[in-house]
C-alpha cells in the first residue's frame, strides 16, 4: 500500500495562501478593532488573527488549490467562515480567562460553556457590513490569487 504525501509537501500555493490569509488576518484584525468595548482589542487579538490566517491559508486553501477559480470561490467563502468563527473562538476563549481569574464560574463545565456564550455576545458586536463584506471579497480574492500561484508553479 502506497501513502501519497504530496497533500503535506510545501508548494508554492500553500506559501502563497499562509502569506496572503495572514495579510488579511492583520487587515481585519485592524478593522475589527473599533468594535470592542472602548475600541480595544485584547493585545492577543492581532497575533492570533495573524496566526489563523497563516493556519487556514496553508492547510486549508494551500491544500485544495489545483481545481478552477470556480471552486477557490467556495474555498475562499469557507475559508471566511472558519476565520470568523476561529476568531470568536480567540476572543471568547480569552474573556472567559479573564472572567475565570475574577471566579465567575462555578466550574470547568460552567467555564467552557461561557466560551460559547461568549461568542454570541461578542459576535453580535460585529455585525458590520463592511467587516464581513471585507472579510468574505478578500478571502475569495485570496483564494483566486492563491489558485493563480498553483497553477502557475506546479
Amino acid at each position: 500500500m502506497s501513502v501519497s504525501y504530496r497533500s503535506s509537501m510545501p508548494t508554492a500555493a500553500r506559501l502563497a495562501g499562509a502569506v496572503l490569509f495572514g495579510l488579511l488576518g492583520l487587515y481585519i484584525a485592524g478593522l475589527a478593532a473599533p468594535f470592542f468595548l472602548e475600541g480595544k482589542p485584547p493585545g492577543s487579538f492581532l497575533p492570533a488573527s495573524v496566526i489563523i490566517g497563516l493556519y487556514l491559508g496553508w492547510t486549508y486553501v494551500g491544500r485544495r488549490t489545483g481545481n478552477g477559480y470556480i471552486a477557490a470561490i467556495g474555498t475562499g467563502v469557507t475559508t471566511g467562515f472558519a476565520f470568523g468563527f476561529l476568531s470568536l473562538l480567540v476572543i471568547a476563549f480569552s474573556l472567559m480567562i479573564r472572567h475565570a481569574l475574577h471566579n465567575r464560574y462555578q466550574g470547568l463545565s460552567e467555564a467552557i460553556v461561557g466560551i460559547f456564550d461568549l461568542m454570541i455576545t461578542e459576535g453580535s458586536r460585529f455585525t458590520d457590513t463592511t467587516l464581513i463584506t471585507s472579510l468574505f471579497v478578500g478571502a475569495v480574492l485570496c483564494s483566486w490569487v492563491t489558485e493563480y500561484v498553483s497553477q502557475k508553479y506546479r
